[in-house]
């Protein structure tokens, strides 16, 4: 299996941004850098506290507590946030782990979207963060 390069924006050094978007910005390095997975209810490929891959759900509990099986109260913020990327006016029926396992899992997925939605909601923790809100340019899927 050949691991395509990381896209250069995610070798810049994160200068202490807010602790969710930090987890944003690890789980998309994760994924960019190791791999990407899907498949039901699969969180990660290989060791949870060094995954060889993972699904976006667990590059996100990984990046907020180091196993990506665990969670705490960032890592729960954290999906909170990229559900509502994901689904904006909350109308889908699910709960926010059923759903991102949905996105995940559609088989028209790629590992560069997962990356994408989790650079997206980086960027808009940072700007929200800093006071310079302003729209996002970066498409946001809203495909289930």
């Amino acid at each position: 299996m050949t691991t395509p390069s990381v896209p250069p924006f995610l070798h810049q050094p994160l200068a202490a941004p807010p602790l969710v978007s930090g987890i944003f910005w690890r789980g998309a390095r994760l994924i960019a850098e190791r791999g990407w997975c899907r498949g039901e209810g699969l969180l990660h490929v290989g060791s949870p506290y060094r995954p060889e891959a993972a699904s976006l759900i667990g590059a996100l509990l990984w990046a907020a507590t180091g196993d990506a099986r665990a969670q705490n109260v960032a890592s729960r913020q954290a999906l909170s946030v990229i559900r509502t990327r994901v689904d904006p006016h909350r109308t889908a029926p699910f709960d926010d782990w059923e759903l991102l396992c949905a996105w995940n899992d559609t088989p028209s997925r790629s590992r560069a979207q997962a990356i994408a939605l989790l650079m997206s909601a980086h960027d808009a923790a940072v700007r929200d963060c800093t006071g310079d809100a302003q729209p996002s340019h970066a498409p946001d899927s809203r495909t289930v």
